[in-house]
């Protein structure tokens, strides 16, 4: 039992290590699928780095000053390249009452 929470632990310690270097090379800026340019905050952008596959979630984009739907998109690269992600990211429809 003990081995088993110290593998959980050290695992979760390793993904946030891997969130903190993702964010900091990237500074929050992420290229959509139309090489568009958007730039989130360190919550939002870890929000979006947790994504699953094809789940997407509404978030302030700081860039552009507007809600935007982001989903993540992963798929596997001819010739050994491994997986690599995309990102979709749509407006946010604005609902008129």
């Amino acid at each position: 039992m003990y081995f088993y929470k110290m593998k959980i632990l050290f695992l979760s310690t390793l993904i946030g290590l891997l969130f903190n270097i993702s964010f900091f090379f990237s500074n929050g800026n992420i290229i959509d699928t139309k090489l568009k340019h958007h730039k989130f905050d360190k919550k939002d952008y870890e929000k979006i780095f947790y994504l699953k596959n094809k789940e997407s979630i509404n978030i302030y984009c700081t860039k552009h000053s507007e809600f935007e739907c982001v989903q993540k998109l992963k798929y596997q690269q001819h010739n050994g390249g491994g997986t690599k992600n995309k990102f979709k990211i749509t407006e946010v429809e604005k609902i008129e009452e």
